[in-house]
């Protein structure tokens, strides 16, 4: 297990329809309304209120009001066990209550052929918004929402909370149990035919990429009925692979309102955001296989990420042994996130063992993709193998 895993997870309770132009800066991903909608889809924009119960933990540091401050937390959560700190958070004592307001879009294909009734249900990850899955940049090339209505489906994708257009929360607050719980009631909502039109959904397959993915996984482990389908992107649950330490000190986090004032000046200092496109290169995107005019798009629409979402990552469930249908895991080859780089030779365990019940487990890598296979060259190849693996299974 590599340093930061150690390290990291010492210091936690436990281990775990309009334009198709680009737009011009990030503001448009605040909006409710999507700049972009696949001219094949009908498309319906909500802001949704989301009831949720959840067990969260609490921030035990003192809480920064620089960059200087935030960047000397960082170097003491990512100092070796033994130099004796305090732990960053401190377990959940009880069920939180509270209900949040969700931006959320549905698509559905405008000439219909029986798979709409098939709605994918998308959580993006950190650092993008809903448009990670619609992106108005280069639709034909980077747009899954408009890869999946080609095919017949329907797609459901919304905001995670604290980003877009979704309700604002305190970045020392937000985190994965929240997020798993969102999951859990839309997923309840769409299932009783709530915020898609004329569609009543008769399966649901749930897709998630990174945090979003993790998030997913979460509800699927507690809660596996809710879903026909699940396709996991940007993930490993290989220890050996995921070097926290290294993500924390290559992602050079900066207080998000303090970097971009006029976008981000509504955030508190617990959100933050990586310092700029080099750092997102580095952990994102894996050289040739992206060009530098799709890294500016990703970058101008990036989102501030809540700092207790990095520092929960890992602390969700892991068993999904109860799941029983088709399972999904697709992740670029060379993932510098989950895989420190190289997913080859630790992808497929513990991932089998998780997982050991779906029927069938689908572990695939993409080639020549790092973290986000989404905006890498060939994104449509990902989108076909998505695509396949629920027509082959029946959905």
């Amino acid at each position: 297990m590599h340093t930061f895993t150690l390290t990291l997870l010492s210091l936690l309770p436990f281990s775990l329809a309009s334009t198709h132009s680009r737009p011009n800066d990030s503001g448009s991903f605040s909006s409710l309304t999507q700049s972009y909608y696949p001219p094949t889809a009908d498309c319906i924009d909500h802001l949704i209120p989301v009831p949720i119960t959840s067990s969260n933990f609490f921030f035990n540091f003192t809480k920064w009001t620089s960059d200087l401050e935030l960047t000397d937390f960082l170097s003491i959560a990512t100092t070796r066990p033994s130099a004796g700190f305090p732990g960053v958070l401190e377990p959940p004592t009880a069920p939180e209550t509270a209900t949040f307001e969700i931006a959320a879009s549905f698509c559905t294909p405008k000439i219909k052929n029986g798979k709409e009734k098939t709605v994918i249900f998308a959580t993006h990850g950190i650092g993008p918004a809903r448009a990670h899955w619609n992106s108005p940049w280069r639709p034909e090339e980077f747009n899954f929402v408009q890869a999946a209505v080609a095919e017949g489906y329907s797609v459901f994708f919304y905001d995670r909370l604290g980003c877009g257009a979704s309700q604002k929360i305190s970045g020392f607050k937000n985190q994965l149990s929240i997020a798993t719980s969102i999951i859990q009631v839309l997923t309840s909502f769409v299932r009783a035919g709530q915020y898609t039109g004329d569609i009543k959904a008769e399966k649901i397959a749930h897709i998630g990429f990174s945090f979003g993915a993790l998030a997913t996984h979460g509800a699927i482990s507690m809660t596996p009925e809710i879903s026909d389908a699940v396709i996991l992107t940007a993930i490993g649950f290989n220890s050996s692979g995921l070097n926290v330490n290294g993500l924390a000190r290559s992602f050079v986090p900066r207080i998000a309102a303090l970097q971009n004032p006029r976008l981000y000046g509504d955030r508190d200092n617990g959100m933050v955001t990586w310092v700029d496109k080099f750092a997102q290169v580095q952990n994102y995107f894996k050289k040739p296989n992206f060009d530098e005019a799709t890294i500016d798009f990703v970058e101008a629409a990036k989102e501030p990420f809540a700092i207790t979402e990095f520092l929960t990552l890992l602390t969700g469930p892991t068993d999904a042994s109860n799941f029983t249908k088709p399972a999904l895991h697709i992740s670029g080859e060379q993932d510098y996130i989950f895989c420190d780089g190289l997913c080859t030779g630790i992808f497929e365990e513990p991932a089998r063992t998780i997982y050991k019940n779906a029927n069938p487990l689908q572990l695939t890598l993409h080639p020549g993709a790092s973290h986000n296979i989404n905006f890498h060259h060939n994104a449509t190849g990902a989108y076909r193998v998505i695509t396949d693996f629920l027509k082959n299974n029946g959905l």
